[in-house]
């Protein structure tokens, strides 16, 4: 909120078709999180959380042990708001769930219209085995199209339903019908979650680096993490000094959809020392977040696929970014 100097709280929207899997990810999100996240769903019905994790429970709210939260939006998406928003402590992360026949992307624009909001992106799952059915079906085409349109990120989900050539044939069609937007693979609805939340680290120093991956701040620069276990990698893009924010900005926006998300501090000319944030085609200057103590380096930590991505191609394109 301008002015205030009160911290945006990161939101992700989660959509996909009926039965691709939304609420197995959801469940992954409440007992996964190492950040206080409220997600909010449509019914607390299918949301079926281990009784252990539950702290309290009130009317519309599942209050867990780990400090995350599930609100219902029977009232409505306002309403569901409100409550976390007016929660104490406030989450520090907030997830929605897109109804499996609506459009995620009108509720993307809550996060950004909502000065105590920033949106972080729209995650769509896909049914590999099914979305291609769905899609030909005259009744539901034109809604399935819309969420795989909305996604900056798509979970194809239920691999293992399918064929090694069916599903390469599926990511062609994918890739296709939404012009390129970054996919992963996920047999059970988990995924990294640094990839939802864009949590690239609160800053550019090496400990921050170190939360996502790439190691002590001495292997920073554009040598990428290689982690076996999932398919990303994530690497600190040092700013060699002042840069156009309007430059830059574009230039970010012009990043191929592979690259998931950037996070970090540099310094431009119209700012100062600033706290830059990307996602999708989404960029903000955080003019109101202090730098973190420590701070040895200013840059912007990256997060892309792993195979898609080179950083060096990356670094190299942000590198004349120079006011």
């Amino acid at each position: 909120m301008a002015g205030t100097g009160v911290a945006r709280i990161p939101l992700t929207v989660i959509g996909g078709f009926l039965g691709a899997g939304k609420t197995t990810l959801l469940n992954h999100v409440l007992g996964a999180s190492r950040r206080r996240a409220a997600v909010l769903v449509n019914d607390f019905g299918p949301i079926d959380i281990d009784a252990g994790l539950v702290a309290q429970r009130a009317d519309e709210v599942i209050r867990l042990a780990n400090g995350c939260v599930c609100c219902s939006m029977a009232g409505g998406l306002d309403d569901a708001l409100a409550r976390v928003l007016a929660l104490d402590p406030p989450p520090e992360w907030i997830v929605i769930e897109a109804s499996g026949v609506s459009d995620p992307s009108r509720i993307a624009q809550v996060g950004m219209c909502d000065p105590l909001l920033q949106l972080e992106g729209v995650v769509v799952l896909v049914d590999a085995a099914n979305v291609q059915a769905l899609a030909a079906d005259p009744l539901l085409s034109d809604t399935v199209a819309r969420q795989l349109r909305a996604a900056d990120l798509l979970v194809l989900n239920k691999t293992d339903l399918t064929t090694p050539e069916d599903l390469t044939q599926v990511r062609a069609w994918l890739r296709d019908v939404t012009q390129g937007a970054a996919m992963i693979d996920t047999r059970e609805g988990r995924v990294d979650l640094r990839c939802l939340s864009g949590d690239a680290g609160s800053g550019a120093s090496g400990h921050d680096c170190a939360h996502t991956g790439c190691g002590h701040a001495a292997h920073r620069a554009a040598m990428p993490n290689q982690d076996p276990d999932h398919p990303f990698q994530s690497w600190l893009w040092e700013a060699p000094g002042t840069l156009n924010a309007d430059q830059l900005a574009e230039q970010l926006r012009q990043m191929p959809r592979q690259l998931l998300r950037g996070k970090g501090w540099v310094r431009t000319d119209r700012h100062g020392l600033v706290l830059v944030q990307w996602a999708g085609r989404r960029v903000r200057y955080d003019t109101q977040a202090a730098p973190p103590e420590g701070l040895d380096a200013e840059g912007l930590v990256f997060i892309g696929l792993r195979d898609a991505i080179d950083p060096r191609q990356v670094s190299a394109t942000l590198l004349p970014a120079t006011a």
